[in-house]
């Protein structure tokens, strides 16, 4: 598989740890930020005060930062146009799943009046969601990723 994307990339097109990464990239920031919009949504009813409402709105407020980076960072991978938005997206991509899956496992799980199927899903998403961002962000940071960028980068379209 190396020899190919070695192959793709001499010929002067996009590896497949290029395409990968930005085509995971765009796909979970679309997700994340109908994620982050629904979200909003539900945050817009009252949630009360303090510490909560601020923590609760920074979350929204950084997930929907991390899909527009994600689905920026995909775009500028696809042609060659640098990773770093990608790396920044799905850097905070992890950090919000992280924060989410912490809800999950602290406030859903150990309330008894929660169904179980519930806690499974609010489990369930950010680690899909997680895996995703973090397959994207090992893809970009691949060798041949980062070769067919300075490649990409020194030919003129």
């Amino acid at each position: 598989m190396a020899g190919l994307d070695v192959l793709l990339d001499e010929a002067g097109r996009r590896p497949g740890t290029a395409t990968c990464a930005a085509l995971l990239s765009v796909l979970v920031g679309v997700g994340t930020l109908i994620g982050g919009v629904l979200a909003g949504v539900v945050l817009s009813e009252p949630v009360g005060t303090g510490w909560f409402a601020v923590l609760a709105w920074s979350v929204v407020v950084t997930q929907v930062v991390a899909a527009v980076l994600s689905i920026a960072g995909g775009v500028r991978l696809a042609v060659g146009g640098g990773r770093g938005a990608l790396v920044t997206g799905a850097a905070l991509q992890l950090l919000v799943c992280a924060g989410y899956l912490l809800h999950a496992l602290t406030v859903m799980a150990p309330d008894v009046g929660e169904p179980p199927s519930a806690a499974v899903v609010f489990v369930a998403v950010p680690v899909a969601v997680a895996t995703t961002a973090a397959t994207a962000l090992v893809l970009a940071l691949h060798p041949i990723t980062g070769e067919y960028l300075l490649f990409s980068r020194r030919v003129p379209s």
